[in-house]
């Protein structure tokens, strides 16, 4: 057994014929972030935003064109075209403010890690994310 993620995952599976046992839907929640400083983001919301706005649209174009994608992926990756169209199209894309799942996920971990003292205190996610002010404008 191991333990692995794409692209390697999809490289495994078509060049050694390896078959997944268990993915992680309904067992791990798997997000990545952006990060900016609170200074930065309470300063220049609007950049935030249309940073969002952007990736979320990068994303769309990205599901939209897979194969395009791989084509510039692949050599940067070393990987077989065929091998990186898989991972392309299994891949999430885009960008939204954290929602209160999302928090709520995070505290669990946090709450896990300080509980295994991996963190040397209890940790509040709300108090330490952004939220978009109401209403705010993309920035020119």
């Amino acid at each position: 057994a191991w333990g692995i993620w794409d692209p390697y995952q999809a490289a495994a599976e078509q060049q050694l014929q390896a078959r997944t046992l268990r993915d992680g839907k309904n067992l791990v929640d798997n997000h990545q972030f952006y990060l900016a400083t609170r200074n930065y983001a309470t300063q220049h919301p609007a950049v935030i935003n249309t940073l969002i706005e952007e990736v979320r649209a990068v994303g769309e174009w990205s599901q939209a064109n897979p194969q395009q994608v791989t084509d510039q992926v692949a050599p940067l990756l070393g990987l077989p075209a065929d091998i990186t169209l898989t991972s392309v199209k299994r891949q999430g894309y885009g960008a939204a403010p954290l929602t209160p799942e999302v928090v709520a996920a995070q505290q669990k971990i946090a709450d896990t890690f300080q509980a295994l003292k991996l963190i040397p205190k209890p940790l509040s996610i709300k108090d330490v994310i952004w939220t978009p002010p109401a209403k705010v404008a993309s920035a020119p």
